[in-house]
């Protein structure tokens, strides 16, 4: 499809696009940004200097998969694990100046919200360093809550996305659970995989593992496309899921399933920061799919939308404007 009709398409599915209702399943993550310049080495040790000059906390994880379906005007019901700690209430106000996201609490005095500082200097960031508490318990009676919870939120919704940043909160059992009151309610699943064992995502529609992820799930070393295609094939049919949309950076997409592979190539050969672009996949990828696009063009969208946001600083989403520009310029 040429990008004249994919814009025309695109304008005139706005309204069904923004009347769109996502839920939305996963880890949520504040990210902490210190932005600064390094004009000198350290005496102390051979490291450099950052002055610090600002700071800023956005939204990572499912919250960023969120904001970016929001930014197209649509909908989404937000489940997350929270704790009561200071990173879990900044999320909470952070999530909460968006009118169009419903939030939904699981509260676990356990657990706190993992955070990931990054430290910039000028445009470039120099380190990360990542809080996290692992030694938490997810207790049966909360996932039975959780479970109770999408129940009654997949019959308001169009379609469900699992975000999985193997942070504690969605474990094997729960995720099947999760799927199964998806596939027994006929809505579409899609999920963002983390964890190496792919066999518990079975029975989702689609998944979106980067390539570094399908490749340790491989169990290889290296993949070339044919390799590549021929374990999604593999997964596909021993899991039963449809789809498998693989990110490959500069490399582009790959969309697999069992009846043909599709080669997507990438907008933007050079990333300013890929930080949550995986995130702006599955969100626009979602919103295509809930709004009847076939899978080769709502991968195909997702892919212009990607490469909008790695062309801003930290986790950015994109809006519907910007991306209609995007497919102009091509």
């Amino acid at each position: 499809m040429k990008s004249n009709e994919i814009i025309e398409l695109l304008i005139k599915n706005k309204k069904i696009i923004k009347d769109t209702k996502i839920l939305c399943i996963g880890d949520i993550m504040l990210d902490h940004y210190i932005y600064g310049k390094v004009e000198r080495m350290s005496p102390e040790a051979p490291i450099p200097i950052l002055l610090n000059e600002s700071e800023d906390y956005e939204v990572g994880g499912v919250g960023n998969v969120a904001k970016n379906i929001t930014s197209f005007g649509a909908y989404v019901s937000l489940v997350i694990l929270t704790g009561n700690d200071d990173a879990s209430k900044k999320i909470k106000k952070l999530i909460q100046k968006d009118k169009k996201i419903s939030l939904i609490q699981i509260k676990n005095t356990n657990f706190e919200t993992p955070v990931k500082t990054r430290y910039i200097n000028r445009l470039k960031q120099i380190i990360r360093v990542d809080q996290e508490k692992t030694n938490f318990s997810f207790s049966k009676e909360l996932k039975v809550k959780t479970i109770s919870i999408l129940k009654k939120l997949i019959k308001k919704n169009d379609l469900l996305i699992i975000s999985d940043y193997n942070k504690g909160f969605l474990d094997k059992i729960l995720i099947k659970k999760i799927i199964k009151v998806a596939n027994e309610n006929k809505k579409i699943v899609i999920v963002d995989p983390k964890k190496d064992d792919f066999s518990i995502y079975s029975n989702a529609d689609i998944i979106t593992p980067n390539f570094k992820e399908i490749t340790e799930a491989s169990k290889h070393k290296i993949l070339d496309q044919n390799k590549l295609v021929l374990f999604s094939r593999e997964l596909i049919n021993k899991n039963k899921i449809n789809n498998i949309l693989i990110t490959r950076s500069e490399k582009g997409m790959l969309l697999v399933n069992k009846n043909y592979e599709k080669k997507i190539n990438a907008i933007s050969r050079k990333a300013f920061d890929v930080t949550g672009a995986g995130d702006t996949v599955i969100a626009i990828l979602s919103l295509m799919i809930a709004a009847k696009f076939d899978i080769k063009l709502s991968a195909i969208i997702s892919n212009y939308a990607a490469s909008i946001v790695i062309d801003y600083r930290g986790t950015a989403f994109t809006t519907f404007e910007k991306l209609i520009n995007k497919i102009k310029q091509k």
